[in-house]
């Protein structure tokens, strides 16, 4: 009788596990993803937002009435950045940040390759200190090169201060680092087997290097592309101690800073609208990178 009761029980706790739950409706479902997708984009974009509506705003207007969506609105802020001469400094910038990219990736990418694929000793302790060496404070660097730069110049002639040089030296020192590391994890998730195939095929090292292994780590590139290119476009500190003054090098952020102790009146409005400007090439060269990570992310290596 015991034994009866005791299988009436099990079977009562079997049914009760294989009844099947209750599905959330779609409708419900879907209506939860579009109103967290939404909360996130809010959160992330209204900095966005605000920032270009507090450029069509006068100074005035924006530090007394917090409500960004009430004018009057015109396009006076981007009328006197440009009339500043903002087309330089973004042109500047571009420069700056374009150099140290095509600078810092090819030698981050050999460093990389070779902490990912040749039998060094003290690989580990190699990146260990390479990826400490992100941690390494920019500001600690200003006046030993400020000196270095001064002394160079007594002895070559070549002044390094109002220079692009004087700032892409020390970017691509300071962004190197974080490269190698990303793109030394990317590489050593290839596998040897692609490049030994393409050597079999009759290429080079390097050649395997070059047209194999580095369109398969495309999404690293392409992250420490991102990375490296928007440090150098929105460094402010070395760029001021080096150029602070000479129109014909001084990169956007510190021509954003001149606006603090020109006039009269707050020039919040012509400090937002510099930064949508700048920002567009920013989001148009992520734009771009971003499809070639997706196309590097769905290529395949090896032909079935």
């Amino acid at each position: 009788m015991t034994s009866r009761t005791e299988r009436n029980e099990i079977a009562r706790v079997v049914g009760r596990a294989r009844r099947p739950r209750r599905k959330v409706p779609p409708a419900l479902a879907n209506a939860l993803k579009i109103a967290g997708l939404a909360v996130v984009l809010l959160w992330c974009l209204f900095p966005f937002l605000w920032m270009a509506m507090t450029s069509l705003r006068t100074g005035a207007d924006a530090l007394t009435d917090p409500n960004i969506l009430r004018g009057p609105f015109n396009l006076d802020n981007y009328r006197q950045v440009v009339d500043l001469g903002f087309h330089f400094a973004l042109r500047n910038s571009l420069v700056v940040a374009a150099l140290t990219t095509l600078i810092c990736i090819p030698v981050a990418s050999l460093a990389g390759y070779a902490l990912a694929r040749l039998p060094l000793a003290g690989k580990f302790l190699i990146l260990s200190v390479t990826l400490v060496a992100t941690l390494f404070p920019p500001v600690a660097l200003v006046n030993p090169l400020y000196q270095m730069y001064l002394r160079i110049d007594e002895w070559t002639g070549i002044s390094l201060l109002n220079s692009y040089a004087g700032m892409v030296i020390p970017y691509v020192a300071l962004t190197l680092p974080l490269a190698v590391f990303i793109l030394t994890t990317f590489f050593a998730g290839i596998p040897k087997e692609i490049e030994e195939s393409a050597k079999v095929d009759g290429a080079t090292p390097f050649q395997a290097f070059w047209r194999v292994v580095v369109p398969l780590a495309a999404p690293g590139v392409g992250a420490a592309a991102i990375l490296t290119f928007v440090y150098a476009t929105n460094e402010f500190l070395l760029a001021f101690s080096f150029a602070p003054r000479d129109l014909n090098v001084q990169t956007v952020p510190v021509f954003i800073g001149t606006f603090q102790r020109v006039g009269y009146e707050n020039p919040i409005g012509q400090v937002m609208a510099a930064s949508v400007l700048v920002s567009i090439p920013l989001i148009a060269f992520a734009l771009i990178l971003q499809r070639r990570i997706v196309a590097g992310l769905t290529s395949g290596a090896v032909k079935g």
